[in-house]
């Protein structure tokens, strides 16, 4: 919670900053899309990382690098710096998550990983949104920011390093098992990229979006409060439910929802109040925040937690691939057709990632049909 605090205002105060020191659209979303590159990188290092340090030294170890990016940040104001070091950001927050989620996937079963990763993901969303709140005594551009990011990664080393929970055992497989899951589990490498492709862009270039249809860095600040209070809002229920019921069918229904709250924000945000607008994000991120754990659980349903490390990279190196690319496809078209077409970009994606699921259930359902005739054939001795 702590580290994802410090995490939280770095995301937004970045993006804010660099158009302040006059960053080209560009630069923008190479801030994003680096800040994923060093996601990627540290999805690659970190089970080695795991594998020869433990859970609990690796966690320490990115800690430490987050907290010496935070402060280099106010060295300098040259683009390429700022770039560079979104990319040991990125870096650094990959070994949270690969510690992190292949800890608990580790220690639960399928009847309670979606409440586990649910109750997991809400922790981080109302951490982030907390330090969202931080805008509201600061200008983006202010040390003060900056510093308070680094003290939330500093405070973040102490419970782990006193705690008396034992983390797991040390992974004892080399390399990730990329291929092996991509024949195994096509459908959630390729949900899981398509959620990058989207989480990316709506997350790096939202504050941009938000200060280009007129609203000040406080109303920025807030409307990401609410996009980030919405993230939490929905993960307890949707992983009961997920648990429950069919995930790809939870997901189908989650993307259809997903795409008609952002066609909306698309065709009437820049004509609305900041109220509906905060109504808006709020709304939004309560249904895209779901989407990337109903995938996860799907994932390890079928792997054990004996592979839990290694999926846990595979699964964050691929949504980095996608998060990579996002930002830069996203503000192409939002050069090309306003700040609102953020959001036409991310539906398109979420209708992409309904209609797989949509297939993957009919052809599923087909499979079952004819095992079914095959069994009776064989009953009836054909």
């Amino acid at each position: 919670m702590l580290v994802v605090m410090g995490q939280g205002v770095l995301n937004t105060i970045v993006p804010l900053s660099g158009k302040f020191y006059g960053y080209s659209q560009l630069e923008i979303g190479l801030l994003g899309s680096s800040y994923f590159v060093g996601m990627l990188l540290g999805a690659l290092a970190n089970p080695a990382a795991i594998r020869h340090a433990g859970h609990v030294r690796t966690f320490t170890a990115s800690i430490a690098l987050s907290t010496i990016a935070a402060l280099t940040y106010t060295f300098a104001h040259e683009a390429w710096l700022w770039i560079l070091l979104r990319g040991v950001g990125g870096f650094a927050i990959a070994g949270l998550y690969a510690t992190a989620e292949g800890w608990l996937q580790a220690k639960s079963d399928n009847a309670s990983r979606g409440r586990i990763l649910a109750l997991y993901s809400i922790v981080q969303y109302i951490a982030w949104a907390s330090g969202n709140t931080l805008l509201q005594f600061a200008a983006p551009t202010d040390f003060v920011l900056f510093a308070a990011a680094a003290a939330c990664f500093s405070c973040g080393i102490l419970p782990v390093t006193v705690t008396e929970q034992d983390a797991p055992e040390r992974p004892t497989s080399h390399g990730l098992p990329i291929l092996w899951l991509l024949r195994t589990n096509p459908l959630c490498i390729i949900g899981v990229f398509l959620v990058g492709l989207n989480n990316g862009p709506m997350w790096s270039l939202s504050p941009i979006f938000g200060s280009n249809i007129g609203l000040s860095s406080a109303d920025v600040g807030t409307m990401m409060v609410m996009m980030t209070l919405g993230s939490a809002a929905l993960q307890l229920p949707m992983g009961r439910i997920s648990d429950t019921f069919d995930r790809r069918k939870v997901g189908l229904a989650l993307m259809v929802v997903t795409a008609a709250i952002e066609l909306i924000m698309w065709a009437y945000s820049a004509s609305l109040t900041r109220v509906p607008i905060y109504s808006l994000a709020f709304m939004l991120g309560a249904f895209v925040s779901t989407h990337y754990y109903i995938f996860v659980a799907l994932t390890n349903d079928a792997t054990g937690p004996q592979k839990a490390v290694g999926i846990a990279a595979v699964l964050l190196f691929v949504y980095c691939l996608g998060a990579i690319i996002g930002p830069t496809t996203a503000t192409t078209v939002m050069v090309w057709l306003g700040p609102s077409a953020l959001h036409l970009h991310d539906a398109v994606v979420h209708a992409t990632i309904g209609l797989m699921l949509a297939f993957e259930l009919l052809t599923s359902r087909r499979r079952a049909a004819r095992r079914a005739e095959l069994r009776t054939a064989s009953q009836a001795g054909v």
